[in-house]
């Protein structure tokens, strides 16, 4: 089986929405401190983003509430194959970074990313075995997050505080995700207006593709990045009515936790726009012969 169809696997045989959603947790952008209005986006991009995350930047994101630590989430994505060794991803996550390959960053993203949530993963998996749940396959993910484990331990303080960088590259070369996974490794509050905005359109610019984790990292974007409601909206609405495992009973359970806030209550009105343009989005990928 492969990973995606493992990965589907999962999500729906232990509860798709509890699963996608605490996989969220690992991956949303942290909440931001207040912060100024984003000014109109300027021409003098690329910028020079702050290389390293922000105390208040730990703070965990909005869609950690939405999530039980009992609920298995999704293995972690994988990165395209590589050798590494005993050596472990130390070394190679070095190397990106001294390099100008975009790949190579995005796969030492995903590294750290990775890295970051294994003690979670393998009690997640170890639980749900313990509850009878796919028993065999979740031994199988145990033994492989044991194995990445073991790559991880070369991964050091030092290395970690070069994640925001290397999504900043991965971000500006346009790969899906790069931005949300930047706007979680650093603080709204402590970019310049301009940097702000070229986070948040980059953002836009990942949901409106219709990427489905960008779809709903946008969603739950903090009001901070500058994403208004109407926008958010209809990015939730967007990655709702895709054909996702669980997705409409993610959005459910978001909405009901509280853990999707908007400024004010949407009207009907409002809420009618929203399914305009989120139903734009899928008719976009329809058009583009993708399955939304």
């Amino acid at each position: 089986m492969t990973t995606a169809s493992r990965r589907t696997f999962i999500l729906l045989a232990l509860g798709a929405a509890a699963a996608v959603a605490l996989w969220l947790a690992l991956s949303e952008p942290a909440a931001s401190p207040a912060a100024t209005p984003p000014a109109p986006a300027v021409a003098a991009l690329p910028l020079n983003l702050p290389p390293a995350a922000s105390a208040a930047s730990a703070a965990g994101g909005a869609a950690a509430q939405a999530a039980s630590a009992t609920i298995v989430p999704p293995p972690a994505a994988k990165p395209p194959a590589r050798r590494v060794g005993s050596e472990g991803y130390g070394p190679h996550i070095e190397r990106a970074q001294a390099g100008n390959d975009v790949a190579a960053a995005w796969e030492a993203v995903q590294w750290m990313r990775g890295c970051a949530s294994i003690e979670q993963r393998r009690t997640s998996y170890e639980l749900a075995r313990d509850h009878g749940a796919v028993p065999e396959m979740m031994t199988q993910l145990m033994q492989e997050v044991d194995a990445e484990a073991r790559l991880c331990q070369t991964v050091t303080a030092q290395h970690r505080t070069l994640l925001p960088e290397l999504a900043s590259r991965a971000m500006r070369a346009g790969v899906p995700e790069a931005a949300s996974v930047y706007a979680a490794a650093v603080s709204a509050g402590d970019l310049t207006p301009p940097q702000r905005q070229e986070v948040a359109d980059a953002m836009r610019r990942d949901a409106q593709a219709g990427h489905p984790m960008s779809l709903l990292n946008a969603a739950l974007a903090n009001e901070a990045w500058g994403l208004s409601d109407a926008e958010r909206l209809a990015f939730m609405y967007a990655y709702g009515e895709m054909n996702q495992p669980g997705a409409q009973a993610t959005v459910m359970a978001l909405a009901k936790q509280g853990s999707f806030r908007l400024k004010a209550p949407p009207t009907q009105a409002q809420m009618d726009a929203a399914k305009v343009d989120g139903q734009r989005i899928l008719d976009r990928l329809k058009a583009a012969g993708k399955q939304p």
